[in-house]
C-alpha cells in the first residue's frame, strides 16, 4: 500500500493556480467560473489523485462515511447480487455507498477511475469484468481499494476471488461420482478449448471450463467438447441461442450447467419450449444463485457463492486499510455450497 502523503485540497489549489474555493466549486459542481478554469481544475485533480477526505469531513459536519464501488453495469446479474449485499453489509458497518459504473465495451474500469477524485470516498471496491492491464497498475492509487472478482491483482493491493475453479471442479465430481457422464457446459470462453483450458489463471469463465475439465481428467474420462457451449455474454437469451446450438448437433445430454444462472434461465425456457421436461429429460444447474432461482419454473438448482461474506470480505478489507492498516496486501477467497432445488435430482 502506498504511503506517500495524501494529496488535499490545498495541494490541487496550488497547482492549479487557483482559490481553495475555486477548487471546492469545482469539485461540487458549483459557482460560477470560466469553462476553461473549472475544466484546468478537473484535469488537475484527476491528474493528482485528489479525492475527498470524507472521514476528515464527518469529524467536522457529521456526514456519514462513503466507500465506493466501482464496477461494470448491472447487465450481468452477479453485479446487482454483489452490489445489494455490499450496501447491506456497509450499512451493518455504518457506512454508505456510491456506485460508480463503466462499459464493458469502452475502456473498462480506467473510465470509473477517472470519476473517482470527484465522487468523495474514503476508500474503492473495484470489480472489473476483464483483466487488468500492465500488471494492475490502475490499482496503485493514493486511496485505498480492494479489488474483488476473478481477476489477478498482481500484489498491488488486497483481493477478494470467487471460488469459481474450486466450485466448479467440486460440483463436476460430483456427479461423475454419481455416474453421470453426458454433461454439457454452456458460457464457455471464446478461443479456450481442450489445448490451452489447463493455463487459465483468471477470469470466471476460464477458470469455471477449467475447473469442469480438471474433474474429468482426475478420473480419466474425456471431455466430450461437442457439449460445451461458448458463449461471452452470459444472459437469458445467450442461454437460449445455446441449448438450440447444442441440440442442434447432438443428443440431448443428462444434465446441463450455466455458467451463471441468466443462462441457466434461457436455457430452461428453450427446453421447455421444445417440449422437454425437466428435470425428467434433462437436469440444469446455474452458478451464483441470485434470487430468481426461488420464483423461476422449475426452481433452479445452483452454485452459491455465499455472496454475503463475498461482500463482508471486501468490506472489512476496505475498512481496515481506511482506518489506517498499512500491513501486506492479503488475497481471500470465499467458499460456496451447491443449493438443489427443483431442476435436478443429482446433488443428493
Amino acid at each position: 500500500m502506498s504511503t506517500s502523503k495524501r494529496v488535499t485540497i490545498t495541494d490541487v489549489a496550488r497547482q492549479a493556480g487557483v482559490s481553495i474555493k475555486t477548487v471546492s466549486n469545482v469539485i461540487n459542481n458549483s459557482g460560477s467560473m470560466r469553462p476553461e478554469t473549472r475544466e484546468r481544475v478537473r484535469k488537475t485533480i484527476t491528474s493528482m489523485g485528489y479525492s475527498v477526505n470524507y472521514s476528515a469531513r464527518s469529524l467536522k459536519t457529521g456526514v456519514s462515511k462513503l466507500i465506493g464501488l466501482a464496477t461494470f453495469d448491472f447487465t450481468q446479474s452477479f453485479t446487482a447480487l454483489f452490489a445489494q449485499s455490499l450496501i447491506e453489509v456497509a450499512r451493518e458497518r455504518d457506512y454508505g455507498v456510491v456506485i460508480n459504473t463503466y462499459d464493458l465495451d469502452g475502456t473498462g474500469l480506467p473510465e470509473a477511475v477517472d470519476r473517482i477524485p470527484s465522487l468523495g470516498a474514503d476508500g474503492w471496491i473495484f470489480l472489473s469484468g476483464k483483466p487488468l492491464a500492465n500488471e494492475g497498475a490502475i490499482l496503485q492509487q493514493q486511496y485505498p481499494i480492494v479489488f474483488v472478482g476473478d481477476f489477478d491483482a498482481y500484489g498491488k493491493a488486497d483481493s477478494v476471488r470467487v471460488p469459481s475453479r474450486e466450485a466448479m471442479d467440486a460440483l463436476v465430481s460430483r456427479l461423475l461420482a454419481k455416474g453421470f457422464r453426458r454433461i454439457g457446459l454452456i458460457g464457455a470462453p471464446e478461443g479456450v478449448d481442450a489445448n490451452n483450458v489447463m493455463q487459465a489463471s483468471e477470469g470466471a469463465g476460464p477458470l469455471r471450463l477449467r475447473g469442469f475439465v480438471e474433474a474429468f481428467s482426475r478420473l480419466g474420462i474425456p471431455v466430450d467438447w461437442n457439449l460445451v457451449i461458448p458463449e461471452s455474454r452470459w444472459l437469458s437469451s445467450d442461454g437460449e441461442r445455446a441449448i438450440r446450438d447444442l441440440l442442434g448437433r447432438v443428443a440431448c445430454p443428462e444434465i446441463i450447467i450455466c455458467l451463471n444462472d441468466a443462462l441457466a434461465f434461457g436455457a430452461v425456457h428453450e427446453l421447455q419450449r421444445m417440449g422437454l421436461q425437466i428435470p425428467q429429460d434433462v437436469q440444469v444447474i446455474g452458478f451464483d444463485n441470485v434470487q430468481e432461482c426461488q420464483f423461476s419454473t422449475p426452481t433452479l438448482s445452483t452454485v452459491d457463492l455465499h455472496m454475503e461474506a463475498f461482500a463482508s470480505a471486501a468490506v472489512d478489507m476496505l475498512i481496515g486499510r481506511i482506518n489506517g492498516d498499512t500491513g501486506p496486501f492479503q488475497t481471500v477467497t470465499t467458499d460456496f455450497t451447491f443449493v438443489e432445488r427443483a431442476s435436478t435430482r443429482a446433488l443428493r
